[in-house]
């Protein structure tokens, strides 16, 4: 978020659109409506100037552009007919009516759960309804957080109506949880059940350490996790903290964040797992401790990538591919060598009775 006291810079879009096809006016209306970006006069929007604001300027330019329309993006220090008081005004308006509406639903998301509950027509499959819908909205106020750029008033009602929601639904799965049912990580200690739809927050700028657990997280242990990525002295009510200092799963000594959540959740077992743990382990920690040659190459793939993306949130997605891939090759690794040694072991046993 822009600091309210410093002059902003504008970044305007002016663009003219053909009149076919039919619906490609509304297609990038909708387009600028995701981007936050508000209408300062006919045919011009604007945003505050930053490098990904830029960008996606850019590509929205391109786009009209491509389907026969024409389009300028450039920077301005003031606008015209408009004081830098009124857009601001006006952006912190338009996300004010982004918020309430996205409250609105919440709302209604509650009022319909606790309808259904009074009449006794909660049932497993509702609950997954509800579970979809939530994970939709909430996916819907974090975009409207991350194009909050001066910090409109209701975002602190919009953000406690989702808490009021989760924290309702959360009540309502562990009601209708069967108890004999809960999942014990192999380690005989941790609940599998108590770490399920959780908040999930680690520091911002991910790097192989924090990606590496991201992935483990969705794909072994809370698929339906929420990440949050914060600046330093930040924290994100009822999150669990991991890569970080005083959060639940960190370093423990010499093992890195990914091995220490092996050990915690009883995943030591899988080899391609531990094999990927050795290669994130030499990655992050940079001891050479298993000198695995792989280190090297997936260094340069999420690099690449973050200088690419330059998001947390799109890195963890790109990147999560990357480790499915790798945790594969080196699990059929691994099972390729067991089978070439039982073959060996088996070979002197065959010659013997030959003889």
């Amino acid at each position: 978020m822009k600091n309210p006291s410093s002059k902003p810079e504008w970044l305007l879009l002016i663009h003219q659109l053909p009149p076919q096809p039919t619906n490609l006016r509304v297609r990038i209306w909708r387009k600028l409506q995701k981007l936050g970006a508000v209408a300062v006069k006919n045919s011009v929007y604007a945003l505050p100037f930053n490098e990904k604001t830029h960008e996606d300027f850019q590509w929205l330019k391109q786009e009209i552009e491509a389907a026969g329309g024409e389009a300028t993006v450039f920077r301005a220090g003031a606008i015209e007919g408009a004081t830098d008081r009124e857009i601001i005004a006006a952006f912190r308006k338009a996300r004010d009516d982004e918020y309430a509406q996205v409250s609105a639903e919440l709302d209604g998301l509650m009022g319909a759960l606790r309808q259904q509950k009074r009449g006794g027509h909660l049932s497993v499959g509702r609950i997954s309804q509800y579970e979809a819908e939530l994970d939709k909205l909430h996916k819907e106020l974090e975009r409207i957080v991350s194009t909050d750029f001066f910090g409109a008033g209701g975002r602190a009602a919009a953000l406690a109506a989702y808490e009021r929601a989760h924290k309702g639904l959360r009540a309502t799965q562990s009601r209708n949880a069967p108890p004999a049912q809960s999942k014990q990580a192999r380690s005989g200690g941790i609940n599998l059940a108590q770490y399920q739809a959780r908040r999930w927050m680690t520091r911002r700028n991910l790097f192989v350490d924090r990606l590496a657990a991201i992935w483990l997280i969705k794909r072994f242990i809370d698929p339906k996790a929420r990440f949050f990525f914060v600046a330093e002295g930040e924290t994100v009510e009822g999150a669990l903290g991991f890569d970080l200092y005083g959060g639940e799963f960190t370093h423990r000594g010499e093992d890195c964040t990914f091995e220490t959540m092996l050990k915690e959740f009883g995943l030591t077992d899988d080899a391609g797992l531990r094999s990927l743990a050795e290669i994130v382990h030499d990655l992050d920690l940079k001891d050479q401790k298993f000198n695995r040659s792989e280190a090297a190459g997936l260094g340069a793939v999420i690099r690449g990538l973050a200088d690419t993306l330059k998001d947390d949130r799109k890195l963890a997605q790109h990147c999560c591919p990357v480790f499915d891939g790798l945790y594969e090759l080196l699990g059929r690794e691994h099972e390729t060598k067991t089978t070439n040694k039982q073959r060996g072991a088996r070979k002197p046993g065959k010659r013997a009775a030959r003889s």
